[in-house]
């Protein structure tokens, strides 16, 4: 996974259920606190939750420095040391810690709407959706301005199967940041589970057009493209992920599945070893299901590979 960043800089890597990414602008809330998103590469909801605020602060102290010349970021949550210490339960995994810090953060300072979206991204991690779902809110109507927080709610709806609202939560992100590609992607996670395959594609596009560097988006994109039957267009951009990645295990698994499907059952054969060999659950047909939510076509073609292969 790629670190997590505050404007533009490095910060901490988040682990254990927070999700992370790279190269981020500062976003900012009504009082200027600093909220953070963090994107990543397909990974599952809880994983899919922002991390808010500068966590930089723990990882690059020269962050304060830069920061204090923007007029649009607050040190305030920069050298506050119990936010420090939530964001270092946050990374190292301890993530009731965190939950408990956050909280007594927001009794401290009710209306700092980084505390809360921190709060309710430890909470998605929890699995504790509604509550999760809740504190977002609450930083939406301390900052609705701000981007972050609607994107995280989407996530939140998501995962209570509240798909339209998650859709418009993650319209509601890009209409306050247009170039907030991490919204793009989350708005096609979100068509294409309710198979809105063509919406998914342009969103997936959006995203990997903004965040060229993200290899998940350009994956997504692809198994969008199979799913409507784009055949050679899905192939070649995943042949491109596993040579600019030969690490990437999902990528060489979802290309042994088209390659398979057309009949190239040897190169099939040679990528799904790939995949294996960097994570065997890829013969599990039961976790590829569960846990990558990849469209059905995709699904399918990976069954009839397990089942002769």
């Amino acid at each position: 996974m790629a670190a997590l960043t505050v404007g533009w800089h490095r910060a901490v890597k988040i682990t254990n259920g927070l999700a992370v990414c790279a190269n981020l602008r500062n976003i900012t809330d009504e009082s200027n606190s600093v909220l953070v998103p963090a994107r990543t590469t397909g990974v599952g909801l809880q994983r899919r939750a922002l991390i808010a605020t500068f966590g930089a602060a723990i990882a690059a102290p020269q962050l304060a420095a830069k920061a204090s010349v923007s007029k649009r970021v607050k040190l305030k949550d920069v050298e506050n040391p119990k936010m420090q210490e939530a964001l270092r339960a946050a990374v190292s995994g301890d993530l009731n810690t965190a939950e408990r810090l956050f909280s007594e953060l927001i009794q401290e300072e009710p209306q700092s709407a980084s505390a809360w979206s921190n709060r309710g991204s430890v909470r998605m991690s929890l699995s504790l959706f509604e509550d999760a779902r809740e504190d977002f809110t609450q930083a939406i109507q301390l900052a609705p301005a701000a981007p972050v927080p609607y994107l995280n709610r989407a996530i939140a709806f998501e995962a209570l199967g509240r798909f339209e609202e998650a859709i418009n939560d993650c319209k509601s992100a890009i209409e306050r940041d247009p170039e907030e590609y991490a919204a793009w992607f989350n708005l096609g996670n979100v068509n294409s589970r309710v198979k809105n395959y063509e919406e998914a594609l342009t969103a997936f596009e959006k995203a990997s057009l903004l965040a060229p560097g993200i290899a998940g988006y350009r994956l997504k994109e692809a198994l969008v493209l199979f799913q409507l039957e784009r055949l050679d267009e899905a192939k070649k951009l995943l042949q491109g992920l596993v040579r600019k990645y030969p690490n990437y295990a999902e990528a060489h698994a979802a290309l042994a599945a088209v390659l398979w499907s057309e009949g190239e059952r040897s190169r099939a054969e040679e990528q799904f070893t790939e995949a294996t060999k960097r994570e065997p659950l890829y013969n599990n047909l039961s976790w590829v299901r569960r846990q990558l939510l990849w469209p059905p076509n995709v699904v399918k073609a990976m069954e009839n590979f397990l089942s002769i292969a």
